[in-house]
């Protein structure tokens, strides 16, 4: 099969959130090879599989929670804020 074709059956329809993700790790075809890595944690694994599983609702009860997590971090903006060019250094 041409490397196009197995791209494109890789990626979801683009529709809607799916599970087609999710669905391709467990199939061992993750996009990239950080996106497989998902696979090789027992945790991660786990949540691939609940993920996978069904309509998409567990993975948007999951991401809410964590955007409302984040959301409670008082991130600093604007003049408080720090824009880093290199990460790597303390600040």
């Amino acid at each position: 099969m041409p490397y196009f074709q197995q791209l494109s059956s890789s990626v979801s329809s683009g529709a809607g959130f799916d599970t087609h993700y999710y669905q391709s790790l467990l199939r061992g075809r993750g996009l990239l090879f950080a996106d497989q890595q998902l696979m090789a944690n027992e945790r991660t694994a786990r949540l691939v599989k609940a993920y996978a599983s069904d309509d998409g609702s567990t993975f948007r009860m999951d991401f809410a929670r964590a955007m409302m997590k984040m959301s409670n971090l008082n991130a600093l903006t604007g003049s408080q804020g720090q824009v880093r060019l290199e990460c790597t250094l303390a600040s």
